[in-house]
């Protein structure tokens, strides 16, 4: 029977170790310096290494002739070693010894000299899956180890090792292996292997293993089995492991930011007749937004990914996260995690995926009614959206630039009122009241000159981020809603002010809102003000553009915008 290739080609020499340089570097120093500590503890994902180092070690220390730290490869001790035949190293699966008694029976053989090499070496791997009386046991033993004892501690996951343990060990943290490490590795076991595989098809075994080295190659020996007379094509390995590449997912991604929703809805309707697995796409899917948001907010954050991505790759995810608006991905994230639960029990795998595309299609196009949405029943609801508390925390999610306090809480105190006005419906205005604020706005306005020349257009133009900060006065929550707006032009008697996005617009045309700025404007120029709110677009389809608003204004317009995303539908002033 033939070796597994993970077996097959396990490192024998730190030499052929991939990745994990800080642990090796440090290791053969010490060796050579014969400074060896007591205690290792080599923590990480699975299959990055830490057994086959852990095995590499005990060599070394028991190696009768070192070359610069490295084992020879060639004395009893470490054939012994590499043919699982060396009496004083012994490997211990804390899975399945995790009792005290077991462990107290281990540990009293301690106390015996090694039978033939330099140090007796305990290799205690998944060590967390110890029982607190075992730790215990253990502990005692690295307080006062005999000389000739060498552990070596192995676990997956740190945060279950009491801290009294971690103490007593030099501690080594490994990491995912890069894609392209992993590349290197495979192509060396191909050509050893006498393998002729497509372009494409390493790439793609490095990034479905997850940078685990071990999975890589165990993923690779399956591949191998496909050998015939002919090359291994990429089409083949993905049929076998039934697993869409990660391209397919990138490209439904972009289709679906390009808005070329019917493009992507074909995209998935193929990937379905070839028979892949549909919900690990709309999880790739999701793994792929989620890598842009987070290189969206900071473009560093794409170091995170060089275990999963190649080169190229990372490239394509900063150009794309560059161009695609925050609030967006927002929303697509929300309407793909919604569908991966609803896959499993769908009478067609693919139907979620298509629904979800389609509602973030109708959402865009704005054919939804306040906080509208969707259910996989094909019905649409008007119910307002609240704000869960998934939500929330994406709103709380740190901006790429931070804001002043100040600015921050007129952020805040937006956000707030806007949650607090999605859940409910808009409450009617009493008429009276109404109507008397109209009357009153009117007879001011009576009394002002209409002609264009007598408004002080330019003055307030000049003024306007001292009448915004003056609001504070009579109402601080217009604040924040005025810093994003503009005069633009005098109009029959009145200043157009362009607001940002229809939401302040909406808020500050409210006349009780809109006098009591008008009010402010009058005392700070000394002269009669009328105002009139519009959007943006209202403005610029008169011909107009906006100046361009400052990074802390820019912050809040997309914080706020960010908000309305999530939350859906409009936002009720």
């Amino acid at each position: 029977m033939s070796l597994a290739l993970y077996r097959k080609y396990r490192p024998s020499g730190f030499a052929d170790v991939v990745g994990q340089e800080h642990v090796v570097k440090t290791l053969k120093n010490a060796i050579k310096n014969d400074k060896v500590s007591h205690a290792y503890l080599f923590s990480g994902p699975r299959g990055t290494g830490k057994t086959s180092i852990a095995r590499i070690l005990a060599k070394a220390v028991n190696c009768e002739n070192l070359k610069n730290g490295e084992p020879c490869e060639e004395c009893a001790n470490c054939k012994g070693i590499s043919t699982g035949q060396f009496l004083d190293l012994v490997e211990i699966d804390a899975a399945t010894n995790t009792q005290v008694d077991k462990m107290r029976d281990i540990i009293e053989r301690v106390n015996f000299s090694p039978s033939s090499g330099k140090k007796k070496v305990y290799i205690i791997d998944e060590v967390h899956m110890l029982s607190k009386g075992a730790f215990n046991a253990l502990l005692k033993t690295l307080e006062e180890p005999p000389a000739h004892v060498l552990f070596i501690l192995a676990t997956t996951e740190i945060h279950k090792i009491p801290a009294t343990i971690i103490s007593r060990c030099q501690r080594f943290d490994f990491r995912h292996l890069r894609v392209e490490e992993i590349k290197k590795r495979l192509a060396l076991i191909a050509e050893k292997e006498q393998v002729e595989v497509e372009d494409g098809v390493l790439e793609y075994v490095a990034i479905t293993s997850g940078g685990g080295m071990r999975d890589s190659e165990s993923l690779f020996g399956q591949i191998i089995s496909l050998q015939d007379d002919k090359m291994i094509t990429l089409k083949e390995v993905q049929d076998i492991l039934s697993l869409p590449g990660a391209m397919l997912s990138v490209d439904i991604v972009k289709a679906i930011l390009d808005k070329q929703y019917g493009d992507a809805v074909l995209q998935i309707g193929r990937i379905a007749e070839d028979g892949y697995d549909l919900a690990e796409l709309n999880k790739s899917i999701v793994e792929y937004l989620r890598k842009l948001l987070l290189v969206k907010m900071s473009p560093s954050a794409k170091n995170n990914f060089t275990s999963q991505m190649t080169q190229e790759q990372l490239d394509e995810l900063v150009k794309i996260a560059a161009t695609a608006q925050l609030g967006r991905i927002f929303k697509i994230i929300g309407a793909f995690m919604k569908s991966q639960n609803a896959i499993k029990g769908a009478v067609l795998p693919q139907l979620p995926l298509e629904l979800a595309i389609a509602e973030i299609e109708i959402a865009e196009e704005g054919n939804l009614t306040t906080g509208a949405k969707a259910d996989y029943n094909g019905k649409v609801s008007a119910e307002p959206v609240k704000a869960t508390p998934a939500k929330k925390e994406i709103l709380q999610a740190p901006a790429a630039k931070p804001l002043d306090t100040q600015a921050e809480e007129e952020i805040k105190a937006e956000i707030r009122e806007a949650e607090a006005n999605v859940v409910e419906e808009k409450a009617a205005e009493p008429e009276a009241e109404t109507a008397e604020v109209e009357e009153t706005h009117k007879e001011k306005a009576e009394t002002t000159n209409s002609s264009n020349e007598a408004v002080p257009f330019e003055q307030v133009k000049s003024d306007w981020t001292e009448i915004a900060m003056d609001m504070r006065k009579t109402n601080g929550s217009l604040v924040a809603c005025l810093k994003t707006c503009q005069p633009i032009v005098v109009e029959g008697g009145e200043i157009l002010v362009a607001c940002q996005y229809s939401f302040y617009k909406t808020k500050l045309q409210k006349p009780e809102n809109r006098m009591a700025v008008e009010q402010i404007a009058s005392e700070t120029v000394k002269a009669q003000v009328r105002l009139k709110f519009i959007t943006k677009e209202e403005a610029q389809q008169r011909g107009f553009e906006m100046e361009e608003i400052h990074a802390e204004e820019k912050q809040a317009e997309d914080l706020v915008n960010s908000a309305l995303d999530m939350f859906g539908g409009e936002v009720v002033a």
